[in-house]
């Protein structure tokens, strides 16, 4: 089954800017990559990344919409990967967690407006 073929909900095409929270394995701070997505739905994202992500993981996320000033903070955790169009770019899915200290349901209203839209 492709991915394609998994997906049981609605996906917007759009390229936001996505950032990645992810953890140093020194103990340092936390590195921040920027992606931006291909396509967003209520419980997920599929993204263009250069950073090979670690199957499984867990991360901080931030979606900033096209009119910048709106920004969800999203857990999300990688689902799966794959080498994308240049070499060192990756296409990665996410799937996001409900979580209290998240904007999870911001997300979703803002995901059924932009659906109405269409």
């Amino acid at each position: 089954m492709t991915n394609e073929e998994q997906r049981q909900e609605y996906r917007l095409e759009t390229q936001l800017t996505v950032f990645l929270e992810l953890d140093d394995d020194q103990g340092h701070e936390p590195v921040i990559v920027i992606s931006r997505s291909l396509d967003i739905s209520a419980n997920g994202l599929r993204i263009i990344t250069d950073r090979e992500l670690t199957l499984g993981s867990i991360l901080r996320s931030c979606v900033q919409t096209h009119d910048i000033a709106t920004r969800f903070m999203l857990i999300t955790e990688v689902k799966w990967l794959q080498p994308w169009q240049n070499p060192g770019e990756f296409l990665v899915g996410l799937a996001l967690f409900e979580s209290e200290d998240s904007n999870i349901l911001e997300w979703k209203e803002y995901i059924a407006q932009e659906c109405q839209s269409e």
